[in-house]
């Protein structure tokens, strides 16, 4: 029978001591697909691949690697469930050659020397078979790290802040080279970060987690432009946040006037991305401003200002490259498509 690489995850549940860390937590992942568990510290995303590699069980549910069942009618340990594990701490053995760290799990038999070679370059370093951790670079030695993840062909692979170590001038390229590394063997993928942009770049598909559940899920283009939570909005890219109260299900905002669907009156966060402010000197749509004060941060700056008629001071961003007709004008306009709104409750 032909091996299907797939992870299926069903109805996963577990708890610590002091709670509940995983709740009902449901996930499928494809050959070929590179998903990223995107949240911040305490959300439950290590937790999930020590469950899925066996380090932890959890207290129900099922989960399936390859053809296989490795939690839930049946169990499976850690070593059996052919999973490759790629971690921040690299854990190279110091006293073995690159060539034996990788052939560190195989048999060391008339294929033993070709699959290493194979492997070496596959990640790029073919040279290398006899040299040592010490004189490997940071992206070299996860490279290394990657090669005896591969060895025994996974049929899927866990990455947990695998790049978090390198020097920042690098680590996307040795990251692209890496995530490439796994689509080329068509190895489903299950990354852990703390990182939005580093989910944004190297992800097919990206879940939010908080409180150990998914509260968002999608592609990166798809969670920038219609996420459906605030939380992960505010966290997939850079934001502005103001809080209205709703009337006649509308906000009145300094922007104009924004629709709620609900007649109840409520609370809302509205959050607007930079890309809702663009330059103008003669639209009717124009918003005129007062510039209390702005602060230069790169691609993006922060404006505080005040809007004609409303006494109440403001920050917005905007694209940097607007800014010098922004301070000369004082007017912009307002694209509604880039602010979301969402319910307090």
């Amino acid at each position: 029978m032909k091996i299907k690489k797939n992870l299926k995850i069903i109805g996963l549940s577990h708890k610590y001591k002091n709670g509940r860390s995983i709740k009902n937590f449901n996930l499928e992942v494809s050959s070929n697909e590179i998903v990223c568990l995107l949240g911040p510290s305490g959300s439950g995303k290590t937790t999930l691949l020590r469950l899925i590699a066996g380090f932890e069980d959890p207290y129900e549910g099922n989960i399936k690697v390859g053809n296989h069942i490795v939690y839930g009618s049946k169990y499976v340990p850690t070593e059996k469930r052919s999973i490759g594990m790629l971690f921040q701490d690299i854990a190279l053995f110091p006293h073995l050659s690159v060539k034996n760290n990788i052939g560190f799990s195989l048999p060391k038999d008339n294929n033993y020397n070709a699959t290493i070679n194979k492997l070496l370059k596959k990640v790029g370093l073919k040279d290398f078979s006899d040299r040592y951790s010490s004189s490997l670079s940071g992206g070299e030695q996860q490279r290394v790290a990657l090669a005896r993840a591969l060895a025994n062909n996974p049929d899927v692979m866990l990455l947990d802040e695998p790049f978090g170590s390198l020097d920042s001038s690098s680590k996307f390229d040795i990251a692209i080279d890496i995530i490439q590394i796994l689509k080329n063997t068509k190895t489903p993928t299950i990354m852990v970060t703390h990182d939005p942009q580093e989910a944004m770049r190297l992800a097919d598909r990206i879940i939010i987690m908080l409180d150990g559940s998914i509260i968002d899920e999608g592609s990166p283009k798809e969670l920038y432009f219609n996420s459906k939570h605030s939380f992960s909005a505010k966290l997939i890219g850079p934001t502005s946040r103001y809080i209205f109260t709703s009337k006649n299900r509308l906000l009145s905002t300094p922007f104009g006037k924004i629709s709620v669907t609900s007649k109840v009156i409520a609370k809302y966060e509205l959050i607007v991305r930079p890309e809702a402010f663009t330059f103008t000197k003669t639209s009717k749509n124009a918003i005129s401003i007062n510039i209390i004060n702005y602060k230069y941060l790169g691609l993006l700056t922060e404006i505080e200002i005040s809007i004609l008629k409303n006494e109440k001071n403001i920050k917005i961003l905007i694209f940097s490259n607007i800014l010098d007709k922004v301070l000369l004008y004082k007017k912009l306009l307002f694209n509604k498509d880039w602010a979301f709104v969402f319910p307090i409750k």
